[in-house]
């Protein structure tokens, strides 16, 4: 019976680790797909090399699975929450190029917008199934980003006062990013 037991566990347990794949792969196959619009490389190209990065990204996940200890099913939902803003947004790309209407262009403007807000609302739901400690370090951790976000763009626009070049404000995204990820460096460090 113990022996069952093990069979189930292992089988289940491997079903889990097929879906964190696929999942996987099919963001790193849109992610890729959005790559492929923006670096000009062929859309094939694009949504094989990007697949393979998600595998590989899978595998990690399986072998050593993340510090912060989110259940896998909302780390799932939040890569194919992440898979949706890529597709969305290469679909922006696309029909940005297209003649439309400025109600049309509106519309259009409404489809990456949509999947930043599933990102932003499946990522909170991963913190808030944290505990404590970990709801803690996330926390402190989008605090020093959105202070080290402030300073930096704060500082480029007075810049932008005395004649430097003006920037696209979407930048502040990847800036908000990298900031959020020194602060959890930061606060993990600190809560070692």
């Amino acid at each position: 019976m113990n022996n069952h037991t093990n069979h189930i566990e292992k089988s289940d347990s491997e079903i889990e680790d097929r879906k964190t794949l696929i999942v996987a792969g099919v963001t790193g196959a849109a992610l890729g797909l959005l790559y492929s619009s923006v670096i000009a490389f062929g859309v094939i190209l694009g949504l094989v090399l990007g697949a393979l990065f998600g595998i590989a990204i899978g595998v990690r996940i399986i072998r050593n699975p993340p510090k912060m200890r989110y259940p896998i099913y909302l780390l799932r939902r939040t890569l194919l929450a992440a898979a949706y803003l890529f597709l969305t947004t290469y679909v922006y790309d696309v029909l940005t190029n297209q003649e439309l209407s400025q109600t049309q262009a509106i519309l259009v403007t409404l489809l990456p917008w949509s999947g930043w807000i599933v990102l932003v609302v499946s990522m909170g739901m991963m913190i808030a199934s944290l505990d404590e400690l970990q709801r803690r370090i996330q926390t402190e951790a989008i605090a020093i980003g959105f202070a080290g976000t402030a300073i930096i763009v704060g500082g480029y626009a007075l810049l932008q006062f005395n004649g430097y070049a003006k920037i696209n404000i979407g930048i502040v995204i990847l800036i908000m990013s990298l900031m959020w990820l020194i602060g959890k460096l930061w606060t993990m460090w600190k809560y070692r």
